[in-house]
């Protein structure tokens, strides 16, 4: 097979995975998580570790990104309800996701709770800023 060459990109050219106000870049990149995303709704943040979380229930970690920048995420299922977990470097609190298809949030939430050797304690907040959010004090435990 005879090797082609790819040229380089144009100078004027912003990188892909960014806001392109002259649009000169033809492609325009969105990340894995930010194509998933649309499948989700937040439900809850978590005060636990994120690393703590994936190791209880032997998750692999991604690297991805979205416009407040870069990120960890896992997506997984717990028996048939599909959560995602997400965290964007320097913050702690994880965010939990739910899959938009996925009635019954109270319960969701307990399942997975269960699923991670948790209880309510570990809650940071409940629901999304769309629907306004529920702060949890923290309790000692």
């Amino acid at each position: 097979m005879t090797a082609l060459s790819v040229p380089p990109p144009e100078p004027d050219w912003e990188a892909a995975p960014v806001y392109q106000g002259g649009k000169h870049n033809p492609a325009f990149q969105t990340s894995a998580w930010e194509y998933a995303a649309a499948n989700f709704r937040l439900v809850a943040g978590l005060r636990v570790p994120l690393e703590a979380l994936a190791a209880r229930l032997r998750l692999t970690l991604e690297s991805s990104w979205d416009d407040l920048g870069e990120m960890a995420v896992a997506v997984f299922r717990v028996r048939t309800t599909d959560f995602a977990f997400t965290r964007h470097d320097g913050q702690e609190v994880v965010l939990v996701w739910l899959a938009h298809a996925t009635p019954g949030e109270d319960a969701a939430l307990e399942l997975l709770l269960t699923a991670c050797g948790l209880d309510r304690r570990a809650l940071s907040f409940l629901g999304n800023p769309a629907t306004g959010l529920t702060h949890i004090e923290e309790r000692p435990g």
